[in-house]
């Protein structure tokens, strides 16, 4: 009798179950891609996120993957053979558009809704996705104004080695081939021609000093909206510089009639009150650079943002800093926060501290936005923080 032959791929093989388990994964990390996309803006602005350490986890609303199913049709003509439905080769197809499921919003409905269920992402993540392209403008890498840091990076698999580098999967491998040339391909009999060791390079590498400059206006005209605006760009400025740049000082100061060098916590949980000399902060900003951040040992920035309703003839000291800062930086911006209705008795549009800065000051790397709400903070940060260092291309920075 003949031996039956023995089939060729196994059935894991005929239905690519690995391969359809790797391409759900795939699909699922998408689906969190883009609802982190979708939702950008309101993320961005999130109270609970805002208020927390950086390392909140946040849920955001995905659909459901469906589920693999059979789908059945009618045969319109059961004499026909081949295709099993009524379809010829060459035949062209339209794709139906999907009907809304679930009712109307608020109305009563006996369909069924789309499911969705809430996945948890870090801060990191969101930031990887909606904040990756953002730089510090023009940032020179200059080894003069750089630290030097030794790296250690694997650079290869050594039969000897110490007990800490031990590579146990590459062990483990060694140990099923030596077993398997015996006829045996299993893990047993571990010795010391399985083990393998992680052999691991010191490399020096050359990281740029950064010094940014965070400045918050808290003074009686910031209103509560006003503050949570900038503290919301201020919370995600902060997240990406972090992650992005190794070495790098953040200097935080917030001031009414005077200003004051704050702890990060600090600078994140202050409140409203006082009157407005915003000049105060660009002269402790040009101080502190003068005495910390050398500008031939640091690339330094410098941000500020205010509802603008400075006292008046506080605006030509703001002027007279911001002329003595632009040497020292390598770039500076202003925020202004205006929500649509903000109006102030005693302050005209001209009087403005962006309408003098603008008149004024020559912008190549003074950029100078406006926002009215919470919404524009994402393009707000793109704008400070555009990746090809091209002023002209950011809001307001024509």
């Amino acid at each position: 009798m003949s031996e039956i032959p023995k089939a060729k791929k196994s059935l894991s093989d005929i239905w690519k179950l690995k391969q359809r388990g790797k391409r759900d994964s795939d699909r699922h990390k998408k689906l969190i891609n883009d609802a982190i996309k979708k939702n950008g803006k309101d993320l961005i602005t999130e109270y609970n996120i805002i208020t927390s350490d950086g390392d909140k986890k946040i849920k955001i609303p995905i659909r459901f993957l469906d589920r693999y199913k059979f789908k059945y049709g009618k045969l319109k003509d059961k004499g026909k053979t081949g295709q099993g439905l009524d379809v010829k080769p060459g035949d062209k197809f339209r794709l139906r558009k999907r009907k809304e499921e679930g009712g109307k919003p608020d109305k009563p409905s006996k369909e069924e809704g789309e499911a969705v269920f809430e996945a948890e992402v870090t801060i990191d993540e969101i930031v990887d996705i909606l904040l990756k392209e953002l730089n510090l403008p023009w940032m020179e890498p200059d080894k003069s104004s750089a630290i030097e840091v030794e790296t250690e990076d694997l650079s290869s698999i050594e039969k000897k080695g110490i007990l800490p580098n031990l590579d146990i999967k590459k062990t483990l491998f060694e140990n099923i081939k030596r077993n398997a040339a015996k006829g045996s391909p299993k893990i047993g009999g571990i010795n010391e021609n399985d083990l393998r060791y992680r052999n691991w390079e010191t490399n020096k590498e050359y990281h740029s000093n950064a010094a940014v400059y965070l400045m918050m206006d808290r003074s009686g005209s910031m209103s509560e909206e006003k503050t949570y605006i900038a503290k919301s760009f201020y919370f995600w400025m902060v997240q990406f510089l972090k992650r992005r740049y190794q070495n790098i000082s953040l200097v935080f100061i917030a001031h009414d009639a005077r200003a004051f060098l704050v702890d990060e916590k600090d600078f994140f949980k202050v409140s409203s009150s006082g009157g407005t000399l915003c000049s105060t902060a660009f002269e402790m900003a040009y101080e502190h650079i003068q005495a910390n951040h050398p500008p031939s040992s640091w690339n330094n920035y410098v941000f500020e943002f205010s509802d603008g309703d400075n006292w008046g003839d506080d605006n030509l000291r703001v002027l007279e800093f911001v002329r003595k800062l632009l040497p020292l930086v390598r770039a500076m911006g202003y925020g202004e926060i205006v929500p649509e209705g903000d109006f102030s008795p005693w302050m005209n549009e001209e009087n403005r501290l962006s309408a003098v800065l603008d008149r004024e000051i020559n912008r190549t790397r003074f950029v100078s936005i406006r926002i009215g709400s919470r919404e524009e903070v994402f393009d707000a940060l793109k704008a400070f923080f555009n990746v090809d260092n091209s002023a002209k291309k950011m809001v307001g920075g024509v």
